[in-house]
């Protein structure tokens, strides 16, 4: 199983120059494999990447000879990366499934096509091999540049298997991958069903509710005013780095605090709980209404589901997607009694056959849990974890390749 550990670095300023200029070798060796590309296929020729690679390295000591104080991973990686996008461009063509453009590129090249990296705005970060750098306690070693101060130790045990440098925010941080043994273990925990919104982000069919802390909203005010002075400065200007970077910072900071609250929110439901029922949003859909898309983008209702099916297949649980059609809310849990005519508004109901009294939010949760089991105990599966099944519905976890019955029927609850 392969897992990342990102770890920020602590590096000198001379470690950080050496970034910079690693950094620069990798885009400098994608822009040239790209351009290389491109000139052969207007002059009607086909080359490979392989090919590309080796014309590279006979020229570089004479035309690129800085090159060679960095690292070679740096450069030699890029030809796969370029590969890799060529190979999704010409995929996305053949299946149709190409994004749409808003207004014509400048280069004249079609949708999805590789663009050239910039200095300004793309990221940087380059790539090393798993044989050319170790990490030792608090120490990273780099070709050509020695140990680089790490702020923790890598938490993974296993064989590691890449590495990759990257800068965000004005810090350079190192994302390390390791090929850990995975033993599922068994869950022995209950069943539950979350009802995900913006008022309140999640509420399970225990009653339980996770505050939307809308992170984002909270520092608009900064974020404004951050944009504003940046709108004001001559773009490339000193002072216009200055307040790029701060306003970098505070997007940075705002991601970790949405991070946190996302991760204690789903650790703490897959360690309770074997069985978990969740409705399959479509996050895209729901950004194209213009008065809900900033609430749902603070929201990230796709990192929760994304958390969801990664985290419960670690812990042994399981995730039940249910069918984004499913009226959870408009149905009355105790007698299945559905009411047409609800609106958004309406947070509270009473039903008109049973006369029981709706909380909205707690309702749709006990209804997602009911449905997700039923899911579980009558659909077979069909495929593998992530992919889709009858109903529209989804499923992660460990049986969802078994074919086994998880520990759970229709109407009772696992102790």
């Amino acid at each position: 199983m392969n897992r990342a550990h990102v770890i920020r670095l602590n590096p000198t300023p001379e470690q950080a120059t050496y970034f910079r200029k690693a950094c620069g070798v990798a885009r400098h060796c994608y822009n040239w494999a790209l351009a290389q590309w491109k000139q052969a296929r207007a002059e009607g020729q086909r080359v490979t990447m392989r090919h590309l690679k080796r014309e590279y390295n006979r020229i570089k000591r004479e035309q690129f000879p800085w090159v060679l104080e960095v690292t070679k991973c740096a450069a030699e990686q890029e030809f796969s990366h370029l590969s890799a996008a060529l190979t999704n461009y010409f995929r996305m063509k053949e299946e149709g499934t190409q994004p749409k453009l808003k207004q014509a590129r400048k280069d004249g090249e079609e949708a999805g096509f590789p663009r050239y990296k910039s200095k300004k705005h793309d990221r940087l970060s380059f790539y090393l091999n798993n044989d050319k750098f170790h990490a030792d306690g608090h120490w990273l070693s780099v070709p050509k540049l020695g140990k680089v101060n790490m702020t923790e130790e890598l938490r993974l045990y296993g064989r590691i298997l890449s590495g990759t440098i990257f800068e965000q925010a004005g810090h350079w941080f190192v994302s390390i991958s390791v090929d850990v043994p995975h033993v599922i273990p068994i869950h022995r925990g209950g069943t539950v069903g979350i009802d995900l919104g913006i008022k309140v982000l999640a509420t399970t069919s225990e009653g339980k509710e996770f505050e939307n802390q809308k992170h984002y909203r909270r520092n608009l005010g900064r974020i404004k005013g951050l944009s504003k002075g940046l709108s004001r400065k001559q773009e490339g200007s000193q002072n216009w780095w200055k307040n790029s970077a701060k306003l970098a910072r505070t997007h940075y900071r705002i991601g970790n605090q949405r991070k946190d609250s996302l991760h204690k929110l789903t650790t703490s439901i897959v360690k309770d709980y074997a069985l978990i029922g969740l409705e399959d949003l479509n996050a895209k859909g729901m950004l194209a209404n213009h008065c809900l898309a900033q609430a749902v983008s603070d929201a990230s209702f796709f990192e929760v589901k994304r958390q969801f099916l990664y985290k419960s297949e670690q812990h042994g649980g399981y995730v039940q997607l249910v069918d984004r059609w499913f009226a959870s809310s408009k149905t009355c849990h105790q007698c299945g009694w559905v009411k047409e005519d609800l609106r958004l508004s309406d947070r509270e109901w009473d039903c008109e056959q049973c006369g029981a009294h709706i909380l909205r939010d707690s309702n749709a949760a006990q209804n997602v849990k009911v449905e997700a089991i039923r899911l579980m105990t009558g659909v077979p599966v069909v495929a593998s974890s992530g992919q889709k099944f009858a109903c529209g519905a989804g499923r992660s976890g460990p049986l969802a390749t078994s074919g086994e019955t998880p520990c759970c029927e229709a109407g009772t609850r696992v102790l």
